[in-house]
């Protein structure tokens, strides 16, 4: 009976200090999210997270973008839309506009963006507490990309058959080659093989960067038929197939004319659009060169040229 007269006692006073234990929560919460004050700022982080799944959804938000004003649109789940409810728009820590949610929960605005990255939050308000938020990044790029084509030069004479258009421009770039696309290595350089046909070839090289920027070269060339050694063929094998990505490859090189093997030929040898390097085969035609396969998977050609002939083999890159 003590025990519980006790407990009575107590009971009040434990109330008591809960209550102002959660007090104080409420209070450090609202000394965190400015919302809960009534401030004009929010600041949230970037990168497309949401908070709770009531968080408004932007439609698709470009990464990269040309144009300063960005239109938003959107909508708030349906089960998040309840009257008193609005959407506040934060640009880069400012509060942009705050509108009452549609019946529908869609939504729309335009914001003005400065250049480089830009941070947007979305927030769902009742009253001036922050129900649930989302944010993103979008970057603001009005800068057209460099590109600066390194081979062939201007006014040069090229190999109708093969010749090798190459440069660089900026990372992350796309480039094309009289409109045939051209893939980039990490560093922004890239290039390729082309045939022509003999005379005068004009080469139009356009570098386009994320955010829709371009930028284009252009240059003119003769193309002139080499004449191609009677007779000499070039086979190419690889000392296996099938490999992971940046897995070893050793490719052996075989330069055969109609006398038999030819020692002392100079070769290139090239990974798709990748050239790799030169070697020079020995007293029995042979050479033999090491390369690491793409980091990218799907099938390669590993071609070689010597004595104006070439020789390719396929090489097959996979993760499994």
């Amino acid at each position: 009976m003590a025990l519980a007269v006790a407990a009575l006692i107590a009971l009040p006073r434990a109330a008591a200090a809960v209550g102002s234990g959660f007090e104080q929560l409420v209070t450090q919460v609202q000394s965190a999210i400015p919302l809960l004050q009534g401030r004009g700022s929010i600041e949230l982080p970037a990168g497309g997270s949401s908070s709770v799944g009531a968080a408004p959804i932007a439609d698709t938000l470009p990464a990269y973008t040309r144009d300063p004003q960005l239109k938003i649109t959107g909508k708030v789940p349906s089960f998040a839309v309840q009257e008193g409810r609005s959407l506040q728009v934060v640009l880069n820590g400012a509060v942009v506009t705050t509108t009452p949610l549609d019946p529908s929960g869609a939504f729309n605005a335009t914001v003005a963006l400065k250049d480089g990255a830009n941070s947007i939050a979305l927030a769902l308000i009742a009253d001036r507490d922050v129900v649930a938020a989302s944010s993103y990044t979008v970057v603001l790029d009005r800068t057209p990309p460099t590109v600066i084509v390194t081979q062939p030069a201007p006014g040069s004479t090229v190999d109708a058959r093969n010749f090798v258009v190459a440069g660089t421009t900026e990372p992350g770039s796309t480039i094309t080659v009289n409109d045939r696309i051209v893939v980039i290595a990490p560093d922004g350089g890239f290039t390729d093989s082309f045939a022509a046909p003999p005379g005068s070839f004009p080469i139009t090289v356009v570098a386009r960067d994320r955010a829709g920027n371009e930028t284009t070269q252009k240059l003119t060339v003769t193309a002139q038929q080499v004449t191609q050694t009677i007779g000499v063929t070039v086979t190419v094998t690889l000392d296996k197939p099938t490999v992971k990505p940046g897995q070893g490859v050793l490719a052996t090189i075989y330069v055969v004319g109609v006398t038999g093997p030819r020692p002392g030929v100079p070769i290139t040898l090239s990974v798709g659009v990748v050239p790799i390097g030169t070697a020079v085969t020995d007293g029995t035609g042979t050479a033999r060169m090491g390369f690491a396969a793409p980091s990218t998977e799907g099938d390669v050609s590993v071609v070689v040229l010597g004595a104006g002939s070439s020789g390719r083999a396929s090489l097959t890159v996979s993760a499994r």
